[in-house]
């Protein structure tokens, strides 16, 4: 049986909490005390830390919850969201209409040239929601920082 086969003891479980900063009050001035008399306690406080840096450089988590929330209750995020959907849902129905009367009456008016000016507006509002998105949570972006 290995060393990491084995249940990790009680002084290690509470170096992991330790350097998780999971201990408090009297358990923590308690646990201080021991690591200042045990360089085998200290050591292992430090290996977990380690641990801990290194686990964020590997496997970072996502932009934080709260401020996807918040940005979702932006009212300017809201407002190209909805511009920008409104005007590529109303674009691809006037370009189906235009189809049909097209097809009905040949004729190519000014109509379709306005129908794609506003599609293409609209995946452009679009763009700059998503791209506005990704601007605003990249403060939040544990990967910035990650090195290939």
């Amino acid at each position: 049986m290995t060393s990491s086969d084995r249940e990790p003891s009680r002084d290690q479980l509470l170096a992991m909490a330790y350097a998780d900063g999971e201990l408090a009050g009297e358990e923590q001035r308690h646990f201080e005390a021991r690591l200042a008399q045990s360089p085998a306690l200290a050591r292992d406080v430090s290996h977990y830390r380690r641990l801990q840096a290194l686990a964020r450089q590997v496997a970072p988590p996502e932009p934080m919850d709260f401020e996807w929330r918040r940005l979702a209750r932006d009212p300017v995020q809201r407002l190209l969201l909805a511009a920008g959907w409104t005007l590529l849902v109303l674009a691809g129905v006037t370009l189906v209409v235009w189809g049909e009367y097209s097809i009905a009456v040949s004729a190519m008016p000014l109509l379709p040239k306005l129908a794609l000016g506003g599609l293409l507006l609209g995946g452009l509002l679009l763009t700059a929601a998503a791209l506005r998105g990704r601007l605003r949570t990249r403060p939040y972006d544990p990967y910035t920082e990650v090195q290939r």
